[in-house]
């Protein structure tokens, strides 16, 4: 029977947070969500990284329609003006 061993080398790196976020991750550690604080950075990582990029645009495009910062193109015509408005400001 072979029995193989993998090591793998994980770096450390240094990160700061706001006392809010810190006491909250704290608390799913506390609480036995996760092992650690390294446990749970890694789960929050992968899981924002195996999400669909599309997926990420729309949800930054609905932020920015909740602030008031988004255009609403309504017609065909709407869409025309405001590429051809894009293309102007690209050519400056």
């Amino acid at each position: 029977m072979n029995i193989a061993i993998i090591y793998t080398y994980m770096q450390t790196i240094n990160i700061s947070l706001p006392e809010k976020l810190k006491t909250q991750a704290d608390t799913l550690i506390k609480e036995g969500y996760y092992a650690s604080f390294s446990d749970l950075a890694r789960t929050a990582l992968r899981t924002i990284m195996s999400t669909n990029p599309y997926d990420r645009m729309a949800k930054s495009a609905m932020d920015e329609y909740r602030k008031g910062k988004s255009t609403i193109l309504e017609s065909h015509e709407d869409i025309d003006a405001y590429l051809d408005t894009i293309v102007k400001k690209a050519k400056k």
